[in-house]
């Protein structure tokens, strides 16, 4: 039976009525393009999945657990860039459609000859392996159904898959794919926990009452049916999985509008997201129960630092209870095909409430949009307006150290999110030597990592930028990172073909910049650090050589070597 009968006829009458109206109506063309691969769709992940730090952009399309499936344009267009991106991507291949969109294709193999041919010429003009090569409109035409590429699992990729997107040409926001191409769905989404909090109060400054679900007539609801609260404004977060018919894996849910006394108060609908957005992710969550390995908590009263443009919300989005009387409270929670699951329950509030916190009073309090600063005599913190979600208490310490030259400062919890970065500045405890100041260090450590950033001596402060709190402190570098060379030889010789590896290391495990020349002109080497690898190909003709080698470390530590060889 179809979704719409899981929910009372009051939910069925709200969501055809009033929410159809919350949000902008979007008509996006449904028969315009055709599926990318040539088996029956199945998606491994949707648009909207929450993931560490970002939302997941576009769909995960299931390619039978091979490689090497042909994909094919959906619809007439113009390849308009390849992308590599060892750390995500991987091979991406951009389609551009007369239409206002362009597709996009990620973790291929090979894409077809003539492309890869240009994509080596831009890369060698742009002096880069990874990164974008654009083409012109009229350089690559295709129509639809024509080959663009092999799938694969190249970049970022758990195993074999096309990760597909659409984007909006003119923005380069992405939009929902699954509102392009509607697959058989009549499944409804599965909500298994409710949280609650008192927005009187920073919700980093709580601990949420969660509750779990269960299915009853008409939807979800609650254990005793009515929940009494003693704040007089309060929001929900719902954890929350949808399954398209017929197919097992839990996918991310669309859209989550709650309802009190049939008056719809805040929500959202996961539609379109920009790269530039994604972050916020860690707002739309509640990022403190994740983060100690909890459920992904979904918001649907955004944090007041929260600018993703997905939410609806009357006046500030919170539910104020103005009175001690018992209000009805529904959750209507859809998939993108209008599925729709409801949770409903009653809610009070006690006759006694709790007392805000005057944050503006407190210089330790960091609050949202605004620039925060924090002070001590030899460490300081800045941040911009847009690095904090919500409210908090800034805890600080500190700890000595032999080694390091500077304190050890212990600034808050990773459990904070941060989305922009912050500047840390740390006064040194200890004379560094005039030789070694330019080598100084700032090392980070953060939720089990280590983190090394070059540190800028700016008026007696050495400062770097980082996005997560923890302990931070200052060290002195001056250990040259090393070079191993394999497959050639100085006074050696190659042949077309011959692979020749670079392997780099460094102290700290920080390397900065790898860059090859031969005879001068940048050589492209491919990888990651600390292995990259160059197969002996056009830009090294038959004849002598010199090829010279750079590597820097994040000190600015640096190790050349020069190789003379000759291509026969």
């Amino acid at each position: 039976m179809l979704k719409h009968f899981l929910i009372s006829s009051f939910s069925f009458f709200i969501f055809h009525s009033a929410q159809a109206q919350l949000f902008p109506k979007q008509n996006y063309p449904t028969n315009y393009f055709r599926y990318p691969l040539d088996i029956p769709l199945k998606l491994n992940a949707n648009f909207g999945e929450m993931r560490p730090n970002h939302f997941h952009m576009g769909l995960d399309l299931f390619t039978l657990r091979r490689e090497n499936l042909p994909v094919y344009a959906p619809a007439d267009g113009w390849i308009s860039k390849v992308k590599v991106d060892p750390n995500g991507f991987g091979n991406a291949i951009y389609v551009s459609h007369p239409n206002g969109y362009t597709t996009l294709y990620c973790h291929m193999n090979t894409f077809p000859t003539k492309v890869l041919q240009a994509m080596k010429e831009g890369q060698y003009v742009k002096e880069s392996w990874k990164g974008d090569v654009e083409f012109a409109k009229n350089q690559f035409p295709v129509k639809k159904g024509e080959f663009l590429a092999y799938s694969g699992n190249t970049g970022a990729s758990a195993g074999p898959h096309v990760h597909y997107e659409i984007r909006r040409t003119d923005d380069d926001a992405c939009v929902n794919a699954l509102l392009f191409h509607r697959v058989y769905d009549v499944t409804a989404p599965d909500i298994t926990k409710l949280a609650i909090y008192d927005r009187t109060k920073s919700t980093y400054e709580q601990t949420p009452k969660t509750l779990s679900l269960t299915k009853i007539s008409g939807g979800y609801g609650i254990a005793g049916g009515t929940l009494t609260v003693n704040s007089a404004a309060v929001s929900f977060a719902i954890v929350a999985t949808d399954r398209i018919t017929s197919v097992p894996n839990a996918n991310g849910i669309f859209e989550a509008v709650v309802y009190v006394d049939e008056e719809p108060i805040s929500g959202f609908r996961i539609d379109a997201i920009d790269y530039l957005q994604t972050r916020y992710l860690n707002a739309h969550i509640d990022y403190r129960i994740k983060s100690n390995g909890g459920s992904y908590y979904q918001h649907i009263s955004p944090l007041p630092g929260d600018r993703l443009p997905i939410y609806f919300k009357k006046g500030d989005g919170l539910i104020h209870l103005n009175d001690t009387a018992t209000h009805q409270v529904t959750i209507v929670v859809k998939d993108a095909n209008d599925n729709a699951s409801a949770i409903r329950f009653q809610i009070k509030r006690s006759a006694w409430t709790s007392t805000a916190v005057n944050m503006q009073k407190d210089s330790r309090y960091m609050l949202p949009n605004q620039i925060n600063v924090f002070e001590q005599a030899d460490v300081q913190m800045v941040s911009s307006e847009k690095s904090f979600y919500d409210a908090f208490r800034l805890v600080y310490n500190y700890k000595t150290s032999a080694t390091a030259y500077s304190n050890i400062h212990v600034m808050h919890s990773p459990t904070i999110p941060v989305h922009d970065s912050m500047m840390f500045r740390i006064k040194p405890n200890k004379e560094i030597p005039t030789s070694a100041r330019n080598r100084v260090i700032m090392i980070h450590t953060t939720k089990g990592k280590i983190v090394v950033e070059r540190a800028a001596l700016v008026k007696g402060w050495y400062e770097a930028k980082s996005r997560d709190f923890g302990e931070f402190w200052l060290e002195v570098d001056e250990v040259p990172p090393t070079l191993t060379v394999a497959g050639v030889t100085d006074g050696g010789t190659v042949v077309a073909g011959s692979p020749i590896t670079v392997t780099v290391a460094d102290n700290k495990k920080a390397i900065y910049s790898f860059r090859a020349e031969l005879d001068g002109q940048w050589l492209m080497f491919a990888g990651l650090g600390p292995v990259f690898r160059y197969k002996t190909d056009e830009y090294c003709p038959i004849g002598e050589h010199e090829l010279k080698l750079r590597v820097e470390d994040e000190a600015g530590n640096v190790t050349e070597r020069i190789i003379r060889f000759t291509r026969k």
